[in-house]
């Protein structure tokens, strides 16, 4: 079989790896990476295409692409990736899935809207405009004055970006005409019903809509023509690879993937919600898969605002030590104006545990449901919203930071996070079988596995370094072999 050939254009690093086949396995040959090159990501890209196979040229190597004797597959993040305001009605609601359905396209957030927009809405939108404004809204035969309303205050702004139409098909027609001055595609409703999730056909336009927008950015377009197709969004391809590692690997139906990156925090689940005894569900059903991004949880260029975020775990971890908040704030400004700083010495090491486990514990209680217990007039019971992660044991530490910290401990992250602000559980792991992804491929696995998702998946749990075992006490245990 044809070797693979896997490179992702990261907004710092461009990485990239060979894999050979020995049977029907995946074996890892060669890594390669390069500084991205903003102005132009094709230098990037063929500096690394260039490392993986360095026995022959570049035009050489795209002519046996061409002819199928090498694989390559690639995706992109660069940009930043793609900004997406989601537009609905009921926050819990047609809001919720809005953004699931964005998430899972593999865009970030940037502003999150519901009810009738305001004109500071209007204007805030205007202020920073996304790549793409996602308006739902409504069940189909339901609400249709917040809907129409949200459509007349859009076609009266100057916004310019794409817009998809996910909401009440009973007045897609309407809406249809009064954005008729607009970048409009119209899909069917996000949500049908309140009990029928429905976010593909939105998830797909997200999709269509970053290669027609992105490619055309900083040389990706000469990327494509390089590389003889279009490239995968990155976090896209690892939303559908964290479900290729679900279905194909066993034992994997169900873990956390956390990717901890400079600007944002990616969380990761696979997990089926299963009803139990005294507990009553609140809100959209779960997905099997999910993903979750927080744009302000990163340890460089977000670092401030992971600190403003992180408030609870710093008081928890430094407690009023005024010297170490002072130097904590100021590694923060640093490595914000120089993104690209490595700590050298130990106190650094330090604070960048610190801000990992901020990151990470921040994300992964926002990802996670909640519970309470609540009376009814058949007795108390637990009333529970989002998804239930307390019997998940398995996490996997990728992105740049996790892949090569030996010696980080998730666990102690994960349990201050037990209750919220407002008492109630968060229901996220009490035990924990860490691994990491030591040699980072699993950006780049998941982009072979949109063809052989099979072998990339049992290639990546290989991959795993295992870390340690603990309980919800704290006490360590051997971690068992995957």
């Amino acid at each position: 079989m044809a070797p693979c050939l896997a490179i992702d254009i990261g907004s710092t690093w461009t990485k990239g790896a060979r894999f050979d086949w020995s049977g029907d396995e995946l074996v890892l040959r060669r890594r390669a990476s390069h500084p991205t090159t903003v102005a132009d990501l094709a230098e990037g890209f063929a500096a690394v295409l260039d490392a993986l196979l360095p026995e022959e040229s570049i035009g050489d190597t795209c002519d046996r692409i061409a002819r199928g004797e090498i694989e390559l597959h690639y995706s992109s993040s660069a940009k930043g990736g793609l900004a997406v305001a989601a537009l609905g009605l009921v926050p819990d609601i047609t809001l919720e899935s809005a953004k699931m359905a964005a998430y899972s396209a593999g865009a970030r957030l940037t502003q999150v809207l519901s009810y009738r927009l305001t004109p500071s809405d209007i204007r805030a939108l205007e202020a920073a405009p996304p790549d793409i404004l996602l308006f739902a809204g409504g069940t189909d035969g339901g609400n249709t004055g917040y809907v129409l309303a949200n459509a007349q205050a859009l076609a009266a702004s100057s916004l310019t970006c794409a817009m998809v139409y996910a909401g009440n098909r009973s007045v897609r027609d309407e809406v249809c005409a009064r954005l008729a001055g607009k970048s409009l595609v119209a899909v069917d409703n996000l949500l049908p019903a309140l009990d029928s999730p429905h976010p593909e056909p939105a998830r797909e336009a997200i999709r269509a809509l970053f290669l027609e927008r992105i490619v055309k950015g900083k040389g990706l377009d000469r990327v494509v023509a390089l590389a003889r197709g279009e490239p995968a969004p990155t976090p896209y391809a690892m939303f559908e690879f964290t479900r290729s590692i679900r279905e194909h690997v066993p034992g994997w139906d169900e873990f956390l993937l956390l990717d901890i990156g400079g600007a944002t925090t990616d969380v990761y689940s696979a997990h089926r919600e299963m009803p139990s005894a005294g507990v009553v569900l609140r809100g959209l059903p779960e997905p099997d898969v999910k993903r979750t991004v927080e744009g302000d949880l990163g340890m460089r260029v977000s670092a401030r605002a992971t600190l403003d975020a992180g408030r609870r775990a710093i008081a928890d971890r430094l407690g009023a030590n005024a010297h170490a908040l002072a130097a904590l704030q100021r590694y923060a400004d640093d490595i914000t104006a120089a993104p690209e700083h490595i700590p050298r010495d130990r106190d650094a090491r330090q604070l960048d545990t610190l801000l990992a486990g901020i990151c990470l514990s921040e994300a992964c209680a926002r990802h996670a449901g909640r519970s309470h217990e609540v009376s009814t007039p058949d007795g108390l019971v637990q009333l529970q919203v989002g998804r239930d992660l307390s019997d998940v044991t398995r996490v996997i530490g990728s992105g740049g930071w996790l892949a090569h910290a030996q010696d980080f401990d998730p666990l102690p992250w994960l349990r201050s996070r037990h209750l919220d602000e407002r008492g109630r559980t968060v229901l996220l792991p009490r035990r924990v079988e860490y691994f990491r992804d030591a040699d980072y491929v699993f950006p780049l696995l998941a982009n072979v596995a949109r063809r052989h998702p099979a072998a990339a998946a049992r290639a990546a749990v290989r991959s795993l370094r295992i870390a340690t075992s603990l309980d919800s006490h704290g006490t360590h245990q051997p971690a068992p072999v995957a």
